[in-house]
């Protein structure tokens, strides 16, 4: 009798049998979402990995975990009919349903954008030679997960209850004010994406940035590492860069090197036209010189010298050093062979006398 009046008593609405079929429905669900996990642990993983394309793979595993919580949803909805509850438990179980619906969706969406960043968008990083690229990729995964997540988390705020128009404007307030404060770094973060998207230069570069000149090092999120000719390390804002004249030195297919040679006013006509021809044929004669693009001129009348101008190109860029110190030495060693004088810099030095 005290068994049967147990039994038969409601609480909150419904009663015991009621609730035990209500936990037996649950209970159901949680295996029928565990059958479905092993299921895609065993068989469909392995029929997915055997296709080509990549896009299956990258649904079944996002579904791979939320699956079984999945199932106990479904459970909590299906169970929830054989129950006649009252307040408050109505309201339990509604948000027991719909919260977990809402993390369900947001974990599968997660995993899935992280399943295409990482099979897609690192891939395409990967085999570009930019290493700003490889650094943007998971901030972008990280903060697309984060406005997943948010989203999710004023979509259960508003399940339970809560003013989620307040929750909403304190966070656009509160975004105004990170974006001032943080202005130069997202002007250098959008530099480096600019930079990326448009390839001035690449790693191992020579570059002229304003005047700036060295081999570009490393391409970061918000500066430009470049090393100089004599080996110090210039760091540069990418912001900066950004907006600056750039020179690719490197994507030049030879250099073009400029010397002014100067000779005493003394030098007659016939020994300038034998100075010219023996610059531009010593020139010529280094490994190394484009010969076809050599050319010596008389150039000017200078204040101590009469001066010739020499032009040529190095081919071999990566001896262009070595080949310009070949060429000035080769010249140094005709004009003492051919017994022609070059200039000696002049200097006046005037010497007043004061009175006492």
């Amino acid at each position: 009798m005290a068994i049967g009046s147990v039994l038969s008593n409601s609480y909150l609405g419904s009663t015991l049998p009621q609730y035990f079929l209500f936990f037996t429905v649950v209970g159901a669900g949680a295996v029928v979402g565990r059958s479905l996990s092993y299921l895609y642990e065993r068989r469909l993983k392995r029929t997915v990995e055997a296709t080509e394309t990549e896009i299956d793979d990258i649904i079944i595993h996002s579904l791979g975990g939320p699956v079984v919580l999945l199932g106990v949803i479904a459970g909590v909805a299906v169970g929830r009919r054989f129950l006649t509850p009252t307040e408050p438990l109505t309201s339990v179980l509604a948000v027991g349903v719909d919260i977990p619906i809402v993390v369900a969706l947001a974990w599968v969406a997660v995993r899935l954008t992280d399943g295409f960043v990482e099979t897609y968008i690192m891939e395409y990083a990967d085999q570009t030679e930019s290493k700003l690229d490889d650094e943007l990729v998971p901030i972008v995964s990280r903060v697309t997960n984060i406005a997943i997540v948010t989203t999710a988390g004023i979509v259960i705020m508003d399940t339970v209850g809560y003013d989620v128009t307040a929750i909403i404007a304190s966070l656009g307030v509160g975004g105004i004010a990170v974006a001032f404060a943080s202005r130069k770094t997202m002007a250098d973060v959008f530099g480096g994406a600019h930079i990326l998207s448009t390839k001035p230069f690449l790693v191992d570069d020579v570059v002229d940035i304003d005047g700036t000149s060295g081999t570009v090092e490393e391409v970061g999120l918000r500066t430009t590492r470049l090393r100089d000719f004599d080996g110090r390390t210039i760091t540069l804002p990418n912001s900066t860069i950004a907006n600056a004249e750039i020179t690719n030195i490197t994507s030049e297919s030879s250099r073009r090197i400029t010397t002014f040679v100067g000779l005493p006013y003394d030098t007659t006509p016939t020994e300038m036209e034998a100075a010219l021809d023996l610059v531009e044929s010593t020139a010529n004669d280094v490994d190394g010189v484009d010969p076809e693009r050599t050319g010596a001129w008389f150039w000017e009348y200078g204040d101590a010298a009469m001066k010739i101008r020499l032009e040529y190109y190095i081919d071999d860029l990566e001896r262009w050093k070595a080949v310009k110190n070949s060429v000035n030495h080769d010249i140094q060693t005709a004009f003492d062979e051919a017994n022609l004088e070059m200039a000696v810099p002049a200097r006046t030095v005037r010497v007043g006398t004061g009175t006492t």
